[in-house]
């Protein structure tokens, strides 16, 4: 998604989008902590979907003032939500495996976690493979 041709859409800052993301880990975290074993799903679920709950925004996105929107420019919705968080659940899932996830954590979810970094970082607008898979881009909301 090209943004230059709109005012109101500032590609996100990288470190404003890995503290976010920070916030909404702490927050699976915490349900993982608080109602185990079903806390690690709650968790899980909380992080798939939470882009799409409120206009775009998890909490931690809330926090920083990003928003993720989608080709478009509207807000992502539960199902490109869910889709743009398939590499940090699978990264997630195997860590919840035990024993042989951790294993795959190792070999598989960190080099995902890693190259999504990455493209951050990389791309133009700093789209990761999440939101080449759902059509969707972080970006700063401007007031």
């Amino acid at each position: 998604m090209e943004m230059e041709g709109s005012p109101d859409m500032l590609k996100a800052s990288v470190i404003k989008r890995i503290l976010a993301r920070l916030v909404d880990g702490l927050i699976a975290w915490a349900f993982a902590l608080v109602l185990p074993p079903v806390g690690i799903l709650v968790g899980l679920l909380y992080l798939a979907v939470a882009d799409g709950v409120q206009k775009g925004q998890s909490l931690g996105k809330m926090v920083f003032g990003l928003e993720v929107v989608t080709s478009d420019g509207s807000p992502c919705d539960l199902k490109a939500s869910i889709y743009r968080n398939i590499p940090f659940e699978l990264a997630l899932l195997f860590a919840a495996v035990p024993l042989l996830g951790w294993i795959l954590l190792i070999i598989a979810g960190i080099p995902i976690l890693l190259i999504e970094l990455w493209l951050v970082i990389a791309d133009h607008n700093g789209s990761r493979l999440g939101d080449r898979i759902a059509g969707t881009t972080v970006i700063e909301l401007v007031h």
